[in-house]
């Protein structure tokens, strides 16, 4: 690569890194905005507390914190899958960008070999084959790493779901 292209390449490095810090700046708006909206519930949910401690009606208040469980039950399964969506369009938008590069990076491996193949005697193209071979079953197996982690999240995930479904099934079947 001469200077111009490694000058490109480092803008074009640049600017992706600045879009990656704004995706997160955006994921970091969207998530203090729901801390705030909790923020905001749990105040009313102790104003509400508070009144029916004050005028000792009981049956209210136990009718309030069995709402107020109910409704924090919901709202942290909303927020996990807020969360979970936004870490993975992140984790796909860094794995794209590192595969982007890591093709680059193949792509110019292969050009400075194909040019030293004319300068190196002899057995040179054997070893550019080589090189080329191995830098594109890296890829490959990069893509193949991804698409496994993906799966596994997955898997992970649904069996997270099962299980609070079980438990909030047994919690329901002891009552």
């Amino acid at each position: 690569m001469d200077p111009k292209e490694i000058q490109a390449w480092q803008q074009e490095k640049a600017k992706e890194l600045f879009d990656y810090s704004q995706k997160l700046l955006d994921a970091a708006k969207d998530l203090s905005e729901h801390h705030l909206a909790e923020i905001q519930w749990g105040m009313k949910n102790a104003m509400e507390t508070a009144k029916s401690v004050a005028k000792n009606d009981l049956a209210k208040l136990k009718e309030l914190q069995a709402s107020a469980t109910k409704e924090a039950a919901k709202r942290t399964t909303l927020y996990q899958k807020k969360v979970q969506s936004v870490l993975k369009e992140i984790g796909d938008d860094a794995a794209d960008g590192t595969e982007k590069h890591l093709e680059k990076v193949r792509s110019s491996m292969v050009n400075w070999l194909e040019d030293a193949e004319s300068k190196m005697p002899g057995h040179a193209d054997k070893l550019s084959k080589v090189v080329h071979e191995m830098s594109t079953a890296g890829q490959k197996m990069f893509k193949e790493g991804r698409k496994i982690v993906n799966q596994v999240a997955e898997t992970v995930e649904k069996n997270i779901e099962e299980h609070l479904r079980k438990s909030a099934d047994t919690k329901k079947d002891s009552k």
